[in-house]
């Protein structure tokens, strides 16, 4: 059995004792008990982790032997965002959050206060993996704020670090990173697995230290993302003050590895253009055009209070400006390695928990712009392509080779010529997979091509629900009509027409159901899933295939169909569900196995504690078995 299982057993046999035992007021105790835990537990932890702050010195160390130069070093900047709607309504409203900023290509510990690209922690999980895990948490225990790469750019390429990912980016855009040889980010930092950030800005610096192109990554509320890679110009070429003042550098670490560079600006301020193409607020829609003037965030005069760094101006198609916002720092960014133990109490205290309520804000102020009838909120659209969608979860994952071995099976069946680039969605990957049929020839001149890419992982799950071919397809490639964007699709295909004749072309067995052929197993949850429309296309095609994708497949058809029937397509809600069911049969196995007991031993004269000590014994047996046979089952 699973620990977490056993802590469940336990923890429900404690309770149902207590139940028993008819302690005064049990339930509320209970409640109040678990209650003053969870506080507890979480006080602790935030205590405990503070001591190791202040016990550690705030000094700067590189997680690599190898001698680096960097443009600027570890900054934190306290920072406001401000946002300001013209049409359709007037409207305002700001909030407050920490953006800490780290050169790109620096991995390092400042004490236990900050932890950037610390591969040693597991802080961000990898697609698909959402379980909890004793490693993870300690890894969040181990450092007040942690950035990693995790959470930066494209997902996938889990593992590398924040250059890595940066080049990777820039590679796929067919731009060469040597361009830019330093980069510096501001992004917003992890407290105890908790972040939320609305925009991260990746600044990239030119051979000349000259600030030559931006990064931004768009995050909207349903952790779907955009990453904009702009070109800015300045606004002036007259120099500026600052650049009398560049120095050769000075070493950030004492070992001397790793030495930090200053920016040189041609002007105070800089600008670009670019589309947003993401539905970035429910009062919006996906497209628009954007304005941007900024600041090198590496020269004091982009410190000073009230002072703009950053605006994102949004404007209409007629150029009439629709929402301004703007990002001014709340006074100079503080260097953590010159913080005394005063200085982090009383900044950790003050920008801590703005970090931490900034999605609760973002909520609540939607929340009151719609219920005070000023705006329709747009339902969310599917993200274009380019965009990158919620993360994955386990059970989506499961099911992509799935989707992927069908379109193989597609186009090997295929007597045209075809190449046929599947993009797996961009929730867990940045892969290209090509595919060609048997008659394709690179110099063929009639050769066809064709690109498939699911927007949104919850296609793979879709998928799998329809009954033939032809209704996936128009279902999923038609355009969802939805305000914000009437020309989505949840499905993104080049050559629509082409991939339906590819699909159609590719004759499938169908599953024969009886005894000889197909286990009771499979048969009972075909039943489940299907009832009495038989068997899908996808069934007949895993069916025919391997054992081993037979078996993750009916596992993971099995799950989903359970969470649409029984809580509503809610994996959450699902959860609870099967939470109290397994509360109940616990229940239902205890007072089984305690009535059966009392009638046998009340004929023997036995201490009392023996019914309940053999009564345990029978009940972990018992739910150890239950659990053997699930997994036998399934």
């Amino acid at each position: 059995m699973e620990v977490t299982s056993i802590l469940k057993d336990v923890a429900l046999l404690l309770l149902y004792l207590g139940h028993q035992a008819q302690i005064p007021s049990f339930w509320i105790r209970v409640i109040r008990g678990v209650f003053a835990l969870g506080v507890g537990i979480a006080s602790l932890s935030i205590i405990i982790l503070l001591v190791r702050v202040l016990s550690v010195p705030r000094t700067l160390v590189s997680l690599s032997d190898e001698k680096q130069d960097v443009i600027g070093k570890p900054l934190l900047f306290p920072v406001t965002f401000s946002h300001t709607r013209f049409i359709p309504v007037k409207d305002q409203f700001s909030n407050r959050f920490l953006c800490v900023g780290v050169p790109v290509g620096l991995r390092c510990r400042i004490g236990n206060l900050l932890a950037i690209d610390d591969s040693s922690l597991d802080v961000s999980p990898a697609p698909g993996s959402t379980g909890w895990s004793w490693r993870r948490t300690f890894s969040h225990l181990s450092c007040w704020w942690t950035l990693d790469s995790a959470r930066h750019l494209h997902r996938g390429d889990h593992g590398v670090d924040l250059r890595q990912k940066l080049d990777n980016y820039l590679l796929a855009l067919n731009e060469d990173p040597a361009q830019w040889p330093h980069a510096y980010l501001m992004g917003i930092p992890q407290f105890m697995g908790w972040s939320r950030s609305v925009v991260s800005w990746w600044h990239l610096y030119n051979e000349a230290k000259d600030l030559d192109a931006v990064i931004l990554e768009i995050n909207n509320s349903y952790w779907e993302k955009r990453n904009i890679f702009l070109r800015v110009n300045p606004t002036s070429d007259a120099p500026i003050k600052e650049i009398a003042a560049l120095t050769e550098g000075n070493y950030l670490d004492s070992r001397g590895l790793v030495r930090s560079l200053d920016s040189a600006p041609r002007a105070n301020y800089y600008k670009g253009i670019w589309s947003k193409y993401i539905f970035a607020s429910p009062f919006e829609k996906v497209d628009g055009l954007v304005s941007n003037r900024m600041m090198d965030p590496l020269q004091p005069g982009a410190w000073k209070t009230n002072t703009s760094f950053s605006n994102m101006t949004t404007m209409e198609d007629s150029g009439e400006v629709r929402m301004a916002t703007r990002l001014t720092c709340d006074g100079p960014p503080i260097d953590p390695t010159q913080m005394s133990c005063f200085d982090i109490i009383k900044f950790v205290w003050h920008w801590t928990v703005p970090g931490i309520m900034t999605t609760a804000f973002i909520v609540v102020k939607a929340l009151k712009i719609r219920f005070s009838g000023a705006m329709p909120m747009n339902k969310k659209p599917p993200v274009r392509t380019g965009s990158v969608g919620r993360p994955i979860t386990e059970e989506e994952i499961k099911l992509e080779p799935i989707f992927r071995s069908y379109l193989e099976k597609c186009i090997q069946a295929s007597s045209e010529p075809v190449e046929l680039t599947y993009m797996p969605c961009r929730s867990f990957t940045n892969d290209f997979i090509r595919m060609r049929s048997p008659s394709y020839k690179e110099a063929s001149s009639n050769a066809l091509s064709l690109t498939v890419e699911p927007a949104d992982p919850g296609f793979y799950t879709r998928f799998i629900t329809y009954p033939d071919i032809k209704t996936a397809l128009d279902e999923e490639t038609k355009p969802t009509g939805l305000n914000a964007d009437p020309n989505s699709q949840r499905l993104l295909v080049s050559n629509p027409n082409l991939l339906a004749s590819l699909c159609d072309s590719a004759s499938h067995q169908k599953t024969d159901l009886s005894p000889k052929t197909t286990s009771w197993q499979t048969k009972l949850i075909l039943l489940w899933c299907r009832g009495n429309s038989g068997p899908t296309f996808i069934d007949d095609f895993v069916l025919a295939t391997s054992t081993s994708s037979r078996s993750t497949y009916l596992s993971s058809l099995l799950g989903w169909s359970s969470v649409k029937k029984l809580a509503f397509g809610s994996p959450k809600l699902f959860g609870l569900f099967t939470f109290f069911v397994s509360c109940l049969i616990r229940l239902f196995v205890w007072e089984g196995l305690s009535y059966g007991y009392r009638q046998t031993l009340s004929t023997l004269h036995v201490e009392p504690s023996i019914p309940t000590l053999v009564t345990i014994s029978g009940y972990l047996f018992t739910m150890t078995l239950l659990g053997s046979m699930k997994n036998w089952f399934l």
